[in-house]
């Protein structure tokens, strides 16, 4: 394996004991799906992970889903998880891109995104995915704001590292408009949702630190649990519910 594909590798072994792979709860993910004005028919989960937010959807509303993800080990749990609650007759798996959607012009009235946006941009995502959507359809997306206009050091410093596009909330509800949405209800994320993720990880973490602690990705998990531990009122997640034009 080459340099990438062992960080990768090491990467994945953090990770693939935690069911949750970002920030979230049932209660904010339901809250979200409330928000939608029209209930769907056919969902599009862009980044559903092993299928926390996947199994709060399909239990509150009668929706088809797509679900997206490109670690099939995260598909294949959330397959046994549908199969477990009789659901996954309603569930269609796709390990893809999300740059490279694989399906028809049309095909959605709702789009789900927890946390997955920020990996190809926001911007270019309302871009990219507003011709998978029905006329008037919604898209459901959650990103990595800042919470003050004066940040500490160490949180630009990492942030410039992690995620150089993070912004305002006034600058993503603005460019949420000019992309060509109208923006229907948005809300920040709660400090549950945030250690639902950030607890569970950094056990993980202390758990692998006998192993693992001269491995670089290792070092990065374990420099990101601490900053968004000590600095989390500084940035966080926040949900944005928003209507095709």
């Amino acid at each position: 394996m080459n340099e990438h594909e062992l960080y990768m590798a090491d990467f994945m072994t953090v990770f693939e004991t935690l069911e949750r792979w970002g920030p979230g709860s049932e209660q904010e993910t339901q809250k979200a799906l409330n928000a939608v004005p029209k209930a769907p028919k056919n969902l599009l989960e862009v980044g559903c992970g092993k299928g926390l937010a996947t199994k709060v959807l399909a239990e509150n509303c009668d929706a088809n889903i797509a679900a997206i993800d490109n670690e099939q080990s995260a598909l294949d749990r959330l397959t046994e998880r549908f199969q477990q609650l009789g659901l996954a007759e309603r569930l269609n798996t796709v390990a893809a891109s999300m740059t490279e959607l694989p399906f028809a012009p049309q095909s959605f009235d709702l789009i789900w995104a927890e946390g997955s946006a920020y990996i190809m941009g926001v911007e270019k995502a309302l871009s990219q995915w507003k011709s998978l959507l029905t006329d008037h359809g919604y898209i459901m997306l959650s990103d990595m704001v800042w919470k003050t206009s004066t940040p500490s050091e160490a949180s630009v410093e990492f942030w410039n590292q992690e995620y150089p596009d993070i912004q305002q909330v006034d600058t993503r509800l603005e460019q949420i408009k000019n992309a060509g949405y109208h923006v229907v209800d948005h809300f920040p994320m709660s400090r549950e949702a945030w250690m639902n993720y950030y607890g569970p990880l950094g056990e993980r973490v202390k758990e692998l630190e006998s192993d693992m602690s001269e491995k670089a990705a290792w070092k990065d998990i374990n420099h990101e649990v601490e900053i968004c531990t000590q600095l989390a009122e500084e940035f966080g997640y926040h949900m944005f519910i928003v209507q095709k034009q």
